[in-house]
């Protein structure tokens, strides 16, 4: 660098330091005499009314002045400040006038600055979204206010409160703590503002700048460490507030015709609570103490940043980053570069959005319908959606036909579905997993499952257990007389161990009902026990429910289909005596090689071959089967309704009496009779008839009711005990739960023709305090009479030839017990004593006796034996 430069700098640098000190001195001693001069000017106010009339370019006038000196300059405390003259006079009141000598030197900076405190401002939105403050100094005379403070500089208003009042959003509310600089320059007005909705709370910062001409400018908002809380009442939509959360926000707003054109946000929020509408018990059919019940959303961390702008024929969205958190440690649910649009033109595009955060927050709002939202709150569902596009234009000229909901238009819906899903609530089931593709219109919609997904199907109200299924077709949608009507034309189910074949699909009527459905389903043939993951428990009785668990063992259901159709609010479509049917559901299928346990106290039956059927809300079943080796040939069982009505049984068997009696040891009879009917035997031809009524209702505590007959057609029947045998047996046995009877069975004993009686347990014994009763009527010789009383066994040398005998037998009903006290006690009482009773006339019977009791065989002899036996 040349010599000559060089020194003209340094001269040059030395010369700026000289005036800068200059001028510091300069400004330093003017200080210090306007400092002097203060006393004065109080002395003199008219002075410094032309002065600030000057400035302000109208008349200023004010009744007291005080100065004070400040390090920024002078401090001119007026009371009673007025601007302008006559009915045009803004009244400002108690006012300060700083003179900044320094801050005037600034750029855009004035010398002058108007301090009010205490103001009570409103910011006010109209209905057509125009936003303007109220309570400036003078606006209530009708003028401008900022025109008129313009001269006087920067104005200050410290300490304020500012309402807000917008009716259209439902927000009213006021700040308590509001700190504000304005500074008025023509058209333009730039201003700051600090809020804070508490004194000890953290501040909220505005700056604006704006063109009150045009209504156009800008506008920033930001808050570092911002306490939702403290602002809830500003913090809401459509029913939605934020009543907590902590965290940075910023904004940043243009304003066009004093109405917001755009807004940017960015935001990192911690800990957000929502609050949704309090739902109403009318609309719900919730309880009075449910009125003002509110539901409530949490996320640990929402992370944001998006843009909003108004357009032409309605507004956009463009979320390009945005988080949330449900958790504080789980997987953020991610929605960047959702687009959202909403006016004559609006729609919805996305590469990925999850969906759970966005229902929960629905679920909040009082635009839904109360019953839906309650279903949301509590079901909170969730799905991921991808490549979404959805677009339409509303009163467009695709509203035609049936219509396309309020105000016509045209809509386009296409996304894919992944893992849809929500939790069951009350009566309703839950899914999740569904997964698919969409497309749509306005009119109509298609979904094609994708066959690769699992869905999981859980109804713990129904089914109770989870079902996970594939699904292989399309379900297709369309508007009918103002509802949807949704069908599949075909339909593959595949699940575990089964599959189905559906057609068929709902009415959503859109007139406050339930839906109707109208649906055929042909099932693959599976193993029987599968049924058991199907019960409809909640319109079943849990007897029947431990019924049917219990009773089905084993087997094949083959060729089954079924049919629904009716109003799903007649559900399950029972059909009053003489009343119209409200509804068919109609199921059908063939059981093969089924084993079958009726009662638990019964032997389970074996090879049934049946057809079945499930009608309204009950069943049938017909078919034969095997019992403990008895081939019944022909049964029907069934319920009449799940909700009050019985199990019955009836069937018809033709076998072996053997095989019957054998069937009788493994029934309820052996608990009582196990010791007669071990001493049984029997064989020959039968006939049997059961009937059996199950309750599936009321106590536990109530038995089955069994009822049927025995016909046998010449069977042998034999007892060990008394080494008796009949053969050529023939009549009618009754059996019920409690016992048996067979009253003037025919029978052949020793040749003769004779008639035989057994009864056992309540209800068929004669004599109540009897467990068994039996009466034989037959011809005995005198050595088989005798051989059977051990007693009378010195008898047999005087008495000879044969004649008819009644013998009758009665087993006491504790004899069992009684037999225990024998062993300690050496007279068993005599309600336990076990009686053997012998009549005849004695007619073929000599009796070989010292007068006067021998008899001639030809002679009668009325004879009555009664014995008690061990």
């Amino acid at each position: 660098m040349p010599t000559s430069l060089r020194r003209r700098l340094r001269l040059a640098r030395r010369g700026l330091w000289y005036v800068t000190a200059l001028s510091l001195v300069l400004v330093a001693l003017c200080a210090g005499i306007v400092s002097q001069l203060l006393p004065l000017a109080e002395r003199h106010p008219e002075r410094i009314a032309e002065w600030l009339s000057a400035r302000a370019g109208r008349p200023v006038q004010f009744d007291t002045l005080e100065t004070a000196w400040t390090r920024r300059g002078p401090l001119l405390r007026l009371d009673g400040l007025r601007v302008g003259a006559g009915k045009d006079a803004v009244a400002i009141g108690a006012a300060e006038i700083l003179v900044s000598q320094y801050a005037g030197l600034l750029p855009g900076r004035s010398f002058t600055e108007l301090r009010v405190r205490n103001l009570a401002l409103t910011l006010e939105r109209a209905d057509d979204g125009r936003w303007q403050v109220r309570g400036l100094p003078g606006q209530a005379q009708g003028g401008d206010p900022l025109s008129a403070l313009e001269g006087l500089g920067e104005l200050q208003v410290i300490d304020a409160r500012l309402g807000i009042s917008a009716p259209s959003l439902k927000v009213e509310t006021i700040i308590p703590d509001v700190d504000l600089r304005l500074l008025v320059d023509g058209d333009r007005v730039r201003s700051g503002l600090r809020a804070r909705s508490r004194r000890d709370g953290s501040p909220v910062d505005f700056v604006l700048d704006f063109d009150r001409g045009s209504g156009n400018g800008r506008l920033y908002a930001s808050a570092k460490d911002a306490d939702l809380s403290s602002w809830s009442s500003l913090l809401h939509v459509n029913g939605v507030t934020i009543v907590e959360g902590r965290g940075r926000a910023e904004a940043w707003a243009s304003l066009r015709r004093h109405r917001i054109a755009s807004i940017s946000v960015d935001g990192d929020l911690e800990g957000v609570r929502l609050r949704g509408a309090p739902f109403a018990a009318a609309s719900t059919g919730a309880s009075a103490g449910e009125t003002h019940a509110a539901s409530f959303a949490t996320f640990a961390r929402l992370q944001a940043r998006a843009h909003w702008r108004a357009e032409a024929d309605g507004w956009r969205l463009d979320a390009s980053s945005m988080q949330v958190h449900a958790e504080a440690d789980s997987k953020p649910q991610i929605l960047d570069g959702l687009v959202l649009a909403g006016g004559k033109r609006y729609g919805l595009r996305a590469q990925r959005i999850d969906a759970g955060p966005l229902f929960a927050v629905l679920a909040l709002s009082d635009r839904l319908d109360p019953k839906m939202r309650r279903w949301l709150t509590a079901a909170k569902p969730g799905a991921v959606l991808e490549q979404v596009n959805v677009g339409g234009l509303r009163g467009g000229a695709a509203g035609h036909g049936t219509g396309s909901g309020a105000g016509g238009g045209d809509i386009r819906i296409q996304a894919t579905v992944r893992d849809l899903q929500f939790a069951a609530v009350g009566d309703s089931p839950g899914l999740q997993g569904l997964s698919g593709d969409l497309r749509g219109d306005a009119e109509a919609f298609a979904f094609a499952f994708d066959p690769k997904a699992k869905l999981r199907f859980d109804w713990p109200r129904g089914f109770g257990v989870v079902h996970v299924v594939g699904l292989r077709g399309e379900a297709i949608g369309w508007r009918q007389d103002g509802g949807w009507r949704v069908e599949t034309p075909a339909l593959r189910i595949d699940g575990d161990g089964y599959g189905a074949d559906m057609r068929g699909g709902l009415w959503f009527q859109n007139d406050g009902t339930a839906p109707r459905i109208d649906v055929a389903v042909d099932l693959d043939d599976t193993l029987a026990p599968t049924a058991k993951r199907f019960w409809a428990r909640h319109v079943m009785s849990p007897a029947l429910i431990r019924w049917l668990d219990t009773a089905l063992v084993s087997g094949h259901v083959r060729g089954g289909r079924a049919v629904i159709a009716g109003e799903l609010e007649n559900w399950p479509f029972r059909s009053p005596a003489g009343a119209a049917p409200t509804g068919v559901f109609d199921a059908r299928a063939t059981l093969q090689d089924m084993r079958v346990k009726f009662n638990a106290d019964w032997p389970a039956t074996s090879d049934m071959d049946a057809n079945i059927a499930f009608i309204g809300n009950g069943f049938s079943l017909a078919g034969k089967a095997v019992l403990a080796e008895v081939g019944i040939h022909e049964f029907q069982a069934g319920i009449s309704d799940y909700g009050d009505g019985a199990l019955g049984i009836d069937a018809h068997a033709d076998a072996d009496a053997a095989k019957l009696l054998g069937l009788v040891r493994q029934s309820p009879l052996r608990k009582d009779h196990a010791g007669i009917l071990s001493s049984l035997g029997a064989s020959g031809p039968a006939s049997v008839g059961f009937t059996l009524a199950l309750p599936m209702h009321g106590p536990a505590s109530q038995k089955a009711k069994i009822d049927g007959e025995i016909e046998l057609r010449g069977v042998r029947l034999s007892e060990s005990e008394w080494k008796l045998a009949f053969t050529g047996v023939n009549g009618r046995a009754r059996y019920d739960e409690n016992g048996f009877s067979a009253n003037d069975l025919r029978a052949q004993y020793d040749r003769q023709d004779g008639r035989l009686s057994l009864r056992a347990g309540p209800g068929h014994v004669r004599d109540r305090r009897q467990g068994f009763e039996a009466e034989l009527e037959a011809s005995l010789t005198s050595d088989d009479l005798l051989d059977r009383a051990s007693d009378l066994a010195w008898l047999k040398p005087y008495v000879r030839g044969r004649s008819r005998w009644t013998a009758g037998i009665a087993i006491p009903a504790g004899a069992a017990a009684a037999g225990a006290a024998v062993s300690t006690s050496t007279r068993a009482p005599a309600a336990q004593i076990t009686k053997l009773q012998l009549r005849s006339d004695l007619v073929g019977m000599a009796l070989d006796l010292p007068a006067p009791m021998d008899k001639a065989a030809g002679t009668a002899l009325p004879t009555t034996l009664d014995l008690q036996l061990p």
